[in-house]
């Protein structure tokens, strides 16, 4: 094989190692020296299939063997743990993202999942124009199986923070007609539409123009209110946004609400958020310090990196992350999670 390491694109991009004059730097910063003559290591080289060579296959082996390639890049398993739920990623509907609601269950399927969430983003990002037909596909959720391909599939959406007083997407757009062009009775709110049928809610931020010169206590007063909504569970990829807040109170009132911190693998892999990482440390340390559980998000836009949790797995070993405070670790556990905030599932 000709390519080298010395330009390989693909691990910055997959995860998160960049390439600086002939050293790998892993997330976490640990360095490998790396020869302009090599040849690309075996992790490029294995099936996808494979999770590239990297950590543990979910339901593949014994539970903390660590593959060859794996071992090279000092990536560890911690014997014991496991994360058999991936409770962000998205489908066609959000746009920007390239694979079927089947495809992304049969991911996460091969990948040993025994739960998925799929949640799709509810934003502005979306469309030009808010009408009840661009947003009809939170109308039919009711239609997805409950088990699919011996997957645990779940209903839910990734919805955007918009202002500092932690008010959502929709919360303020109202709709007269239905989708069939029929009057309602009353103006109908797409928030409520839009989550009516979510078994739960992961609440981001992405644009970030609401939050210029916000100061610090603005910026937890509206996390704060946000965690507040009865149907927000998570609170997806804080460590990602660069904005700052009062951890201790945030991770606080999660805790005392059962509610969950996002541990996001594409806030981990990607070369552009490269960034991130020391800050995703820092929640995640202050989580188990303060025994507040976490969630795991593969946050994939793709269904090739459906369940893939190799850079959190290197994360929480670093950390020493208590394997009880992982709400993700099996779908009971999560499914009991869900239930206890929001309330029962309907089928």
């Amino acid at each position: 094989m000709e390519r080298t390491c010395g330009d390989c694109i693909f691990f910055g991009e997959r995860i998160g190692i960049v390439r600086t004059r002939n050293v790998c730097e892993l997330p976490g910063g640990r360095l490998r020296a790396v020869e302009k003559t090599e040849a690309a290591c075996g992790s490029f080289q294995v099936s996808p299939r494979a999770s590239f060579g990297l950590g543990c296959a979910a339901g593949v082996g014994e539970r903390g063997a660590v593959a060859p390639a794996a071992a090279a890049l000092g990536l560890q398993c911690t014997p014991g743990r496991q994360v058999l739920c991936d409770t962000h990623c998205h489908t066609l509907f959000s746009r920007h993202a390239y694979s079927t609601l089947e495809e992304d269950v049969r991911a996460a399927a091969a990948q040993g999942m025994e739960l998925l969430g799929v949640t799709d983003h509810y934003s502005s990002m979306l469309y030009a124009e808010q009408t009840v037909q661009n947003w009809q596909y939170f109308l039919n959720l009711w239609a997805w199986p409950r088990r699919w391909h011996g997957v645990r599939l779940l209903r839910g959406c990734e919805a955007d923070i918009v202002d500092l007083d932690g008010n959502i997407f929709g919360h303020d757009i109202f709709f007269e007609n239905e989708i069939s062009g029929g009057k309602h009775r009353r103006p109908y709110n797409l928030k409520k539409m839009a989550f009516k049928q979510c078994d739960y809610v992961i609440a981001s931020v992405h644009g970030k123009g609401f939050t210029k010169d916000a100061s610090r206590e603005q910026i937890t007063r509206m996390y704060l209110r946000v965690l507040e909504d009865p149907k927000v569970l998570i609170l997806g990829h804080v460590g990602r946004t660069g904005l700052d807040f009062d951890m201790d109170t945030v991770l606080g009132a999660a805790k005392e609400r059962g509610k969950l911190i996002e541990v996001n693998e594409s806030s981990l892999i990607a070369q552009k958020r490269a960034g991130s990482y020391d800050r995703c440390r820092e929640i995640v340390s202050r989580c188990a310090e303060l025994g507040v559980s976490i969630s795991f998000g593969s946050d994939a836009h793709v269904a090739s990196l459906v369940g893939h949790h190799e850079a959190v797995d290197a994360l929480l070993d670093e950390v020493h992350f208590p394997q009880e405070l992982v709400a993700c670790r099996d779908a009971d556990t999560f499914v009991g999670v869900v239930e206890s905030v929001i309330g029962p599932m309907a089928e």
